[in-house]
């Protein structure tokens, strides 16, 4: 921490991560409070620029203190971040400002699909030519969770038939830059003596680019009184047929979950196949 920030770290705790990142907060000398992430180098750039890109476009996110890729100073890549006071909040109202600034957030328009991939400090796209060959790609992966008895075949095989539309194959729009991850565990309220308001959107490690209704749809599986505070901030009516999209980009993002956590040596599936199971059910 004194190599990558300046400052001394008097010291630290282990806080929430995931199967393939180990997060800390870390106490420095001067009383201020950093946060400290590792993980894969793909996650630990992807954040790193989506953070920078959006402290630029004035949008909640905590701001990059220091970031290395090659792993330099801590011997495996890290990103380390403000700390931004507040916690992980549910209420509508921390729900229907980040509708409003994700109204914003989905007009920057990116080149390219798929998880984002920095070119430079100030250049990034997707990794896919093509909203198909993005959404091709994360399904490749289903054949595998066949084989390891993760999926039934038949819930697999009606999975994927539904995501395989135009409407995620071919949207109508251009690919913006997602969060991709998006849930009330990464909205931060604080209250600060009156009422809670939105204080951060945190952890983009799975930064996209992408249909606005993929972020939507993520946001979907927290529950009708949050998804209904953020779509009124969003200013986005719940018609029958984007009810219809969300539900088939829930099935792909749930797919991928189950993907990526048993390539990683997890073994939680039976969130993530329940939900692909409802979605299957409503849909059918």
């Amino acid at each position: 921490m004194a190599a990558a920030t300046g400052r001394e770290a008097t010291s630290l705790r282990q806080v929430a991560g995931s199967v393939a990142n180990v997060d800390f907060v870390v106490d420095l000398a001067d009383g201020t409070q950093v946060v400290l992430k590792t993980g894969p180098a793909a996650e630990i750039a992807a954040e790193a620029w989506a953070c920078r890109r959006l402290t630029a476009l004035g949008f909640p996110v905590p701001t990059v203190v220091a970031s290395a890729v090659s792993g330099a100073d801590l011997g495996r890549p890290y990103l380390v971040l403000a700390f931004v006071a507040g916690e992980a909040s549910e209420d509508p109202r921390v729900a229907y400002e980040a509708g409003r600034w994700f109204r914003r957030l989905h007009a920057d328009e990116l080149p390219g699909w798929g998880p984002l991939v920095p070119e430079s400090d100030t250049d990034a796209r997707g990794r896919h030519d093509t909203p198909r060959q993005a959404v091709t790609a994360e399904l490749a992966g289903v054949p595998d969770l066949v084989r390891a008895g993760v999926l039934d075949p038949s819930l697999a095989d009606a999975a994927v038939t539904l995501v395989r539309v135009d409407a995620l194959l071919e949207p109508a729009g251009p690919g913006v830059l997602l969060h991709h991850d998006l849930k009330p565990a990464h909205l931060f309220g604080h209250a600060d003596g009156g009422p809670i308001r939105l204080s951060s959107v945190n952890d983009g490690a799975d930064a996209w680019v992408g249909d606005p209704l993929a972020d939507l749809a993520r946001l979907s599986m927290s529950g009708p009184s949050i998804t209904a505070a953020f779509l009124d901030g969003y200013g986005l009516e719940a018609t029958d047929p984007v009810l219809d999209t969300l539900a088939r980009h829930r099935l792909l993002w749930n797919l991928t979950a189950l993907g990526y956590e048993h390539r990683a040596g997890g073994d939680w599936f039976d969130v993530y196949r329940d939900r692909v199971r409802d979605d299957v059910d409503r849909l059918s």
